[in-house]
């Protein structure tokens, strides 16, 4: 059911601090998952958002705990959610997540970038081609 699962791109992925601040403690499950959408890199702030739809694939993973809802409201923070649009940094809506590790179909709540700005981003923000947030931090690592 969805109100336990959450697809992760981002700052939130395992071995990354906000893993370890707001998920590591509540022992989710977790899958290799991934989304239909874009990913890309905000140029002052350093971190991945993504856009739906299109032809690219984010790749993440999808968090499965019965204690969601009662992380949600600290994440909803660092993402600056607010519930609404005009308001919020980043959307959360609930997405159609694969699941890699079962072949189903799930759906879980995402971060997303407005689409009322979607201009903005790609006219600023650079693409991360291959949608994978940890991959392009190994990469820059060893540049």
């Amino acid at each position: 059911m969805y109100l336990h699962n959450m697809f992760i791109y981002g700052t939130l992925l395992p071995g990354l601090k906000n893993y370890n601040r707001f998920i590591k403690d509540h022992n989710p499950k977790t899958f290799k998952a991934r989304v239909r959408g874009t990913m890309y890199r905000l140029p002052e702030d350093n971190y991945p958002v993504v856009l739906l739809g299109g032809d690219g694939i984010v790749q993440g993973v999808m968090y499965e705990t019965r204690d969601l809802m009662s992380i949600l409201p600290e994440i909803d923070e660092i993402e600056k959610f607010t519930g609404v649009e005009s308001q919020s940094y980043l959307l959360r809506e609930i997405v159609d997540v694969e699941n890699l590790d079962t072949g189903e179909t799930v759906k879980a709540h995402m971060y997303l970038w407005p689409p009322s700005k979607g201009e903005w981003l790609k006219q600023h923000a650079e693409v991360i081609t291959d949608g994978d947030w940890g991959m392009y931090l190994r990469e820059r690592s060893k540049g």
